[in-house]
């Protein structure tokens, strides 16, 4: 059941220390945002509805429940020190939605139409964007396809909603763990979308992974076994031994928003060599001073061991490097707006 939002609603104020030991978890909040697309209608107006104990109707035919049309993003919303709030990189985010859901044959929201959703979701949303030092706001567009069908053909019908979490740390782990006989995508394949079958794939893997006593899983590339791509919902870097940073190159991987960011920052803002090309999992163990994971839940994470088979292998001297505090600390200081961002990657939420 959806209940419209009113946003001029009087709103009681978060109890003190509301923010302090947030998880990475759902949490229904105030609103969240939702429209519809029909091949008739074209996309109704957006609006708010009341998030808590909002409920989504589906046909038991629904497109997305067998066939499997369903992508979605995932950015933040932060609180600056100076009590503003800001989204990073949210066009980044509305044209990979565009190229996910052209990979699945499905109508995208347009760009603007993803921003007024995101900044509407973070202004009725306001009071739960926590402290800085405490967490952000995680939001969460998704587009599904909902036309009943039975044949396999994309729907006609989609629903695109917006919700956001207040949240707090999300994985954090330095062990990654190549499985054998595990891949996450290949050549040709959705790898590069952030289509939800895609993370299906990897939640046996990930259990086996956490299991053993490992973070997650490092995916290798289907065609030769060899090659790193990424994670479960990670991009990875390493540093080499003459400094250079060297990140997987796309493909197959999904184009992380973070992993640009990174990109960017080591060449424009330190002057570092950075480089997208195929990583061999065996340069990284003999080669590798330092390793770490991003992503827009997880920030930046130093990775100290990985573990190729049978045996735990220390990268660098097993500790997290410098480059890997200098970038992240670097990547955080320009989210909330405590460094110089000539790239315009910051936006104000009025």
């Amino acid at each position: 059941m959806l209940r419209p939002f009113d946003p001029a609603l009087p709103l009681p104020p978060q109890e003190a220390g509301w923010d302090e030991n947030l998880r990475f978890a759902y949490t229904e909040v105030d609103a969240f945002w939702l429209t519809r697309w029909t091949a008739e209608t074209g996309w109704e107006t957006g609006r708010l509805y009341e998030h808590r104990g909002a409920t989504l109707e589906l046909s038991p035919g629904a497109n997305v429940l067998y066939y499997g049309q369903g992508v979605f993003e995932g950015l933040k919303a932060f609180r600056t020190r100076a009590g503003k709030l800001v989204l990073f990189r949210p066009m980044d985010n509305a044209r990979r939605l565009q190229a996910s859901a052209a990979r699945l044959a499905m109508e995208p929201p347009p760009v603007n139409l993803f921003l007024e959703a995101v900044t509407a979701v973070v202004r009725a949303n306001a009071r739960w964007v926590p402290a800085p030092e405490r967490g952000s706001f995680y939001l969460r567009p998704v587009l599904i396809g909902t036309e009943p069908v039975l044949g396999v053909r994309p729907s006609q019908e989609y629903l695109f909603y917006v919700f956001g979490c207040p949240v707090g740390p999300y994985m954090g782990g330095n062990r990654l763990i190549v499985l054998s006989g595990v891949h996450r995508s290949a050549p040709y394949g959705t790898g590069a979308a952030k289509a939800a079958g895609n993370y299906a794939g990897c939640l046996r893997p990930q259990k086996i992974a956490r299991e053993m006593g490992y973070t997650d899983v490092l995916y290798l590339d289907a065609r030769e076994d060899r090659y790193i791509e990424e994670l479960t919902g990670a991009n990875f870097f390493a540093v080499l031994k003459d400094g250079t940073l060297v990140t997987p190159a796309l493909g197959s991987i999904l184009p992380g928003i973070t992993r640009d960011s990174v990109l960017t920052i080591a060449r424009e803002v330190f002057g570092w060599v950075a480089v997208e090309r195929k990583l061999a999992i065996e340069e990284v163990l003999s080669d590798a001073a330092e390793a770490f994971y991003v992503g827009t839940a997880a920030v930046l994470s130093p990775v100290t061991v990985i573990h190729y088979r049978g045996a735990d292998h220390p990268v660098g001297d097993g500790n997290p490097g410098p480059r890997a505090r200098m970038l992240r600390q670097a990547l955080v200081e320009i989210q909330l707006q405590e460094r110089p961002d000539p790239w315009g990657w910051v936006v104000e939420v009025a």
